[in-house]
């Protein structure tokens, strides 16, 4: 499957599982599953769970490990992309909140992880793919393991 196709696949898989995780969350009102979905919201959890799943297909049907290095930034830099998302999510979340954050308590915690919830979504996202290619890894036989 070509990257576009994957692409399409992967958002149109990321608006359906956010939407199940939505549901989901509404069942378990005092999960951690709706903790995640409401601290997420609706455009950043479809963007992770769109980008998460692009990159864990792209790194299960792609070779992105030993793609040839012209095609360097065509490739891998997908598995980073559920990461970015959520550093995005990051900043957004805190510049949000910046016009506030001198009424808030000092000791309150809740802003905090709900930003921090992006970030963390998306790293696992990143993990998961990553460790998908590096298990995909194959020796390379081009090099010579002589020694001397």
């Amino acid at each position: 499957m070509k990257l576009p196709q994957l692409f399409i696949v992967s958002v149109i898989g990321g608006i359906a599982s956010f939407s199940l995780t939505q549901m989901l969350a509404n069942r378990m009102p005092s999960s951690f599953v709706a903790d995640t979905a409401n601290s997420l919201g609706m455009l950043y959890g479809t963007l992770i769970f769109g980008t998460g799943l692009f990159a864990i297909l792209a790194a299960l049907t792609k070779d992105l490990w030993h793609s040839p290095e012209t095609q360097f930034f065509k490739t891998r830099w997908i598995v980073f992309l559920p990461a970015l998302v959520g550093l995005v999510g990051v900043l957004h979340g805190y510049l949000s909140m910046a016009p506030y954050y001198s009424a808030l308590p000092s000791d309150i915690a809740v802003p905090h992880n709900t930003i921090w919830a992006t970030v963390t979504v998306g790293a696992l996202f990143t993990i998961v793919a990553t460790a998908i290619v590096f298990a995909g890894r194959r020796p390379n036989k081009t090099r010579s393991h002589a020694c001397g």
